[in-house]
């Protein structure tokens, strides 16, 4: 539109304006570009902004500020009301561009004002647009149908207001591209139908697409397109109408689902039917991983029940990663359930009904097993279907989802009760299968590894399979002997053919056959041969024929022959002489000096020998059949129901009994064994010994060890009275003697009373260690402690070292360690003696040599001189009591070493003497067993 005839019209005003109000766009975005452009038409771009303003609404330029500085304005009143007036105004941005230029001349107040009428005129049209468009909304509002406008380049023109029921604002999607609001994953399809549509077509498009709206919802469409084209053919936009198909595509989905999980099904189901797949397990768990994706489970699981052992046992189960560790730290509750944990739930599983879990807390208190299991997995839904097999609970599927009010589709039931049934006949065919196939592979073993050989032929005599022992037997490989026939087999004589034939016909005609016959080998040996034949194949006259090489046999049946007829003759020569030994044992029986009898399971006599009647005193036919009571006279009974018993007749007895038999009494020792003969009563054999003699000699010997008791005790009491009666005068004339030979100044009194003081000494000497070694004889054990042999050693040697230091003698040791043994401290006393006799039998000025050498269990204590040594001949005798070897002048009882072994015997070790090895003197040597 221009205005000719006036200074109004200029290019920039046709180019901008017009440009504007032809716009695809809408009417508000229309009034805000001409809001920024007004300045621009004016010629004021640079100092001024501008605003627009109808009724409510407003239109301003970027950077506007309402102010005092107004350059000049256009109003235009609409149909009276102040409400809709339109108002143009133009402003100066600020003070100082009001002041540098000039005022709003005519023409521009002119131009501003013919805009103002312009606006005007178009506001009119679009406010009767808007009147149109709500009517028309309206309209189209009370339908179900969305209707829509697009332009050639797939913008929104116009859209529905019923849009808005789905997210959308329809205002807000004017001049958007359509795509904007298409789901990505359907806008290639609708892309590739908006670029096909190039020439008329009379005939409008359908498809589905989805809607999505600003937060993410999505919405199924079906999409009525109507391209437009012009008279030139040319493209224009198009019109549609969309409407809502949620429920029939949920349902279409929902279908589609359940036609790809059945389908999927089945397909797993063929594999698990496959007899020749060994391990269906491995087949198992990618189905549930597909049938737990299609259900949108967190797990699925199935148990089978055990009704034994009332346990359901988890067979198979999978489930999403975050629950898999739970479940393999509960495994030890999970994999086996007892059915008495869940009574209410089995007895739902009885009645074929399943069993559903919304959420945790709706579970029953009664149900609180089950509780404690979902607990613990996090587990809030779940759905659980028994299985029956021939109207039986065989177990259960379930799934399981840790969202609450889980919706599980319709078809879940279903699918879970076919998955088992497969999974389970599956197993069961796999078990049938392996079983058959084990089966036949038994057979064929058996059938190839039998010792005898197997021919399958026809009735005509045609092999049709047989087994290595038959190749074996006949010679010849496998392939050979399937050529051949029956006949060839058996030797040329037509007897054996003969044979043959017969017997094929009578095993048709009976079922089975026997016989004995010859078989030809390749190279022309002859065997023979036990033929058993039985009806394979009655209906297609199919022999069984198993053959046995009896050759062997036939031989060691004439080896058999001959050995039985020797065997005849070795028993002949032994019944000979059993009767010998039996005649041998009768008269050992019968003449044995002990009484002999056996007795039946009521103690009554069966049999006894002569020595039994001797014994008794009564004769042999008066005492069979009798009770072993019933042979004593009265006064034995009390003994003998003492003395045996009921365990005569369970176990060897021995006993010793006191009887009275014809008026006599006598002592028996009685000794019995029970005899378990198969297929016959309980029989006892017992011996009886008169040991009346013996027990008096026990009495007499009795009484022979308490007098020599009584004389021990007056042996102890005379060597304490010989002790205490003779050491007395001794020491006193010991005494006075001592006191003599101080006062007496003659050397020859002096001689006489030392020699009168020494042996007063000696006599002392023999007196003590004859108590003291009497004492030792009479004690029959010590009482041993925990000692250290060193602490004993070094401690004689310490008490030793003065007397060896007065004859200039040394006492040469070496004890670096420990030597625990159980000892009495009495035993210090023989070191001591020992020590002693080497310091007084060794030359002066020598040394004496202490060692001590270890074994395993014992310790060898050595004491080693430089003195005269003793001959060998006296060595037997010096641990005698007063035995000494020939020592000259020196002091001495000849009771010291006696002692010395006594106390060794007691402590249980041994004591010796042996050659010095290194030169002149004597080893003596003590072995001390060690402490355990």
């Amino acid at each position: 539109m221009v205005l000719m005839g006036t200074s109004v019209h200029n290019s920039l005003f046709d180019d901008m304006f017009y440009e504007i109000l032809a716009k695809d766009i809408s009417f508000d975005q229309k009034m805000e570009e001409l809001a920024k452009a007004l300045p621009k038409i004016l010629q004021y771009s640079e100092k001024a902004s501008a605003r627009i303003s109808f009724g409510p609404y407003s239109y301003r330029s970027p950077g506007f500020k309402q102010g005092k500085y107004q350059i000049s304005s256009s109003n235009i009143s609409k149909n009276d009301e102040e409400d809709h007036e339109l108002c143009l105004e133009l402003f100066y941005n600020n003070l100082s561009l009001k002041n540098n230029y000039a005022p709003f001349n005519s023409d521009e107040k002119q131009k501003l004002d013919f805009i103002a009428n312009i606006l005007s005129i178009f506001i009119d049209k679009e406010i009767e647009l808007k009147k149109v468009r709500y009517d028309y909304d309206f309209l189209l509002g009370s339908t179900n149908e969305i209707t829509y406008s697009l332009n050639s380049e797939g913008k929104i023109v116009y859209i529905s207001p019923k849009i808005q029921e789905y997210g959308l604002h329809p205002e807000q999607m004017i001049s958007r591209p359509f795509t904007d609001y298409i789901y990505p994953d359907d806008s290639d399809e609708w892309l590739s139908i908006f670029k096909n549509i190039t020439s008329v077509d009379p005939l409008p498009l359908k498809a589905q697409i989805r809607i999505q709206n600003y937060n993410k919802e999505l919405h199924w469409f079906q999409n009525h397109i109507d391209p437009i084209y012009d008279g030139m053919g040319n493209f224009l936009g198009i019109n549609g109408i969309i409407s809502e198909i949620n429920r029939r595509k949920e349902a279409e989905i929902h279908s589609q689902e359940q036609s790809n999980a059945f389908r999927f099904l089945a397909r797993a189901c063929n594999q698990f039917v496959d007899p020749f797949f060994e391990d269906i397990d491995l087949l198992i768990e990618p189905v549930l991983e597909k049938i737990m994706g299609i259900l949108d489970a967190d797990s699925i699981f199935i148990y089978e029940l055990n009704h034994s052992e009332n346990n359901l046992h988890l067979t198979h189960y999978t489930c999403v990663p975050h629950l898999k560790e739970k479940c393999e730290l509960a495994m030890d509750k999970l994999s086996s359930l007892s059915t008495a944990q869940f009574p209410n739930i089995i007895e739902k599983f009885q009645k074929n009904e399943p069993y559903s879990v919304n959420s945790i807390g709706q579970i029953p208190d009664s149900e609180k097993n089950l509780k404690g299991l979902l607990t613990t997995l996090g587990i809030e839904s779940a759905q659980i279907m028994p299985v029956h097999v021939e109207n039986q609970l065989v177990g259960f599927i379930g799934v399981v989802s840790g969202t609450k009010n889980k919706q599980w589709p319709s078809y879940s039931d279903d699918l879970l009760r076919i998955l088992f049934d497969s999974i389970f006949n599956a197993k069961e065919r796999g078990k049938t299968y392996r079983m058959l196939d084990n089966t036949m592979h038994l057979y064929r073993s058996l059938f190839d590894r039998s010792n005898d050989a197997i021919f399958i032929h026809s009735s005509e005599g045609t092999i049709i399979d047989a087994n290595r022992s038959a190749c074996k037997i006949i010679g010849c490989s496998h392939s050979d002997l399937l050529s051949m026939k029956i006949a060839d087999i058996y030797p040329p004589e037509s007897k054996y053919v003969a044979q043959s034939n017969s017997a094929i016909q009578k095993t048709l005609n009976e079922g089975s056959t026997r016989f004995e016959s010859k078989m030809k080998h390749m190279y022309d040996s002859v065997i023979d041969v036990e033929i058993s034949s039985s009806v394979l194949d009655k209906e297609n006259n199919i022999v069984l024929s198993i053959v046995r090489d009896i050759t062997e046999r036939k031989k060691y049946e004439m080896e058999l022959e001959s050995y039985r007829k020797h065997l005849e003759e070795l028993v002949d020569q032994r019944t000979s002489e059993l009767q010998t030994a039996n005649s041998w044992v009768s008269a050992l029986y019968d003449n044995a000096p002990i009484g002999i009898g056996v007795l039946d399971n009521d103690l009554e006599l069966i049999d006894l020998n002569k020595g039994m009647a001797e014994i008794t005193g009564i004769p042999r036919e008066n005492i069979v059949g009798k009770s072993l009571f019933s042979i004593c006279t009265e006064g034995s009974s009390k003994y003998l129901d003492k003395d045996l018993g009921p365990d005569i007749l369970e176990k060897q007895f021995s006993t010793e009994l006191h009887w009275v038999c014809n008026k006599k009494h006598i002592c028996i020792q009685f000794n019995s064994q029970p005899l378990g003969l198969n297929d016959s009563p309980q029989k006892v054999i017992f011996t009886a010994q008169d040991i009346t003699r013996r027990k008096q000699a026990e009495i007499a010997l009795k009484d022979y060890a308490d007098q020599l008791e009584k004389s021990n005790e007056m042996k102890d009491l005379f060597t304490d009275i010989m002790r205490h009666d003779l050491l007395n005068p001794a020491n006193i004339v010991k005494g006075f003697t001592d006191v003599l030979i101080k006062k007496e100044k003659e050397e020859k009194k002096i001689h006489y009373l030392s020699r009168i003081r020494d042996n007063t000494e000696r006599l002392i000497d023999m007196i003590e260690n004859t108590a003291y070694l009497s004492k030792l004889e009479s004690t029959e054990t010590l009482e041993l402690q925990k000692m250290d042999l060193n602490q004993i050693l070094t401690s004689c040697i310490s008490e030793m070292s003065p007397l060896a230091e007065n004859e200039n003698m040394d006492i040469i040791y070496d004890l670096q360690q420990s030597y625990p043994l159980q000892a009495n401290p009495i035993i210090k006393e023989v070191f001591i003696n020992l020590l002693s006799n080497a310091i007084k039998y060794s030359p002066s000025e020598n040394s004496i040599h202490v060692g001590v050498q270890e074994n395993d269990a014992a310790f060898k204590i050595m004491i080693k001189d430089s003195g005269s040594g003793i001959a060998d001949d006296d060595k037997p005798y010096i641990f005698n009591r007063f035995n000494r070897a020939q020592k000259g002048s020196i002091k001495g009882t000849g009771l010291g070493l006696a002692i010395v072994k006594r106390i060794v015997d007691l402590h249980g070790g041994s004591v010796g003497v042996e050659d010095n090895p290194e030169g002149q003197g004597s080893v003596f040597w003590v072995y001390m067993k060690k402490r355990p």
